[in-house]
């Protein structure tokens, strides 16, 4: 567009000159000559064509401006679908994770309440008697309770740690986790958050032992 608009002004220049020039008037030597009129009429037209491009690289500028702003709240709004993904992701496998644990939590008191539902799960030795069996089943619960608190962001892991220090105390729990530890460790994947917990868990244990 700017190269037909350049065009234009061109040939408006060369018809004026050639009318300036055809005009009886401008022959004369008071007048001066073609070239004067040429000269005259080239640089009103360059002024013109000047201003047109100057005012076109302005829309240009402004246009690319507005692109680059659009693609820009494009962009922010990716990111935003993006985190807003995440954490509702995030939540759904907490709310998954808590009505597993829930479920499991809900058999084992079933457990704890009927000896014969007991019966059904693991025993914890040959030798334990049913009244510590019902202890490390509920044991069992406690310990659940902390892991469920920790991985879904309800402890830290000072937290965790000092919550466990303290629950050690019962010489119940210290039992139960020394004979579940090993068992807990060898089933739990390596490096989630349960397999976290169970380290911190460890850490306390050994720190109630040394105390």
């Amino acid at each position: 567009m700017t190269a037909a608009t350049v065009i234009t002004c061109c040939s408006i220049s060369i018809f004026f000159t050639l009318l300036l020039v055809k005009i009886p008037g401008l022959q004369s030597a008071q007048s001066g000559n073609a070239g004067q009129a040429f000269g005259a009429v080239t640089g009103a037209t360059s002024m013109v064509v000047l201003i047109y491009i100057a005012r076109t690289f302005s829309y240009q500028r402004e246009e690319t401006q507005m692109q680059r702003e659009m693609l820009e709240a494009q962009r922010a709004e990716l990111i935003s679908q993006r985190e807003q993904s995440l954490i509702t992701n995030e939540c759904a496998q907490k709310v998954a994770e808590a009505a597993v644990r829930g479920q499991h939590n809900a058999l084992i008191s079933a457990a704890i309440s009927d000896p014969l539902l007991a019966d059904v799960w693991p025993s914890y030795g040959q030798d334990t008697p049913t009244e510590t069996r019902k202890k490390f089943l509920y044991a069992n619960e406690i310990i659940s309770l902390q892991c469920m608190s920790y991985t879904l962001g309800y402890l830290t892991s000072d937290q965790a740690e000092a919550t466990m220090y303290h629950l050690f105390e019962s010489a119940t729990l210290r039992s139960f986790w020394e004979q579940t530890r090993v068992a807990r460790m060898e089933s739990t994947p390596h490096g989630g958050q349960m397999w976290k917990f169970y380290e911190l868990t460890e850490e306390a244990y050994r720190h109630r032992l040394e105390s």
